[in-house]
């Protein structure tokens, strides 16, 4: 998926701050999950409500709230 594939759905919610979709450093695949930032956390809680389970770009979506904050990408390199 692509970063506005992924707001748009989301933006149904409130005002999307930041999409992000980590791919691998290495291969340039893409990683498997992604990060959906919000400016309130309200809208977030909604949007974790209305989007668990959904079908995202042909695919059923899990939505968990981030347990960190976004790594760098030199954080994500490290193994």
């Amino acid at each position: 998926s692509r970063p506005e594939e992924v707001r748009v759905p989301f933006e149904k919610f409130g005002p999307v701050k930041d999409v992000y979709l980590p791919k691998d450093y290495y291969s340039g695949e893409p990683r498997g999950f992604g990060f959906v930032q919000f400016i309130e956390p309200g809208d977030a809680a909604d949007a974790k409500f209305n989007m668990d389970h959904q079908l995202l770009g042909g695919r059923e979506i899990t939505v968990v709230f981030a347990e960190e904050n976004r790594k760098k990408p030199s954080e994500m390199r490290i193994k």
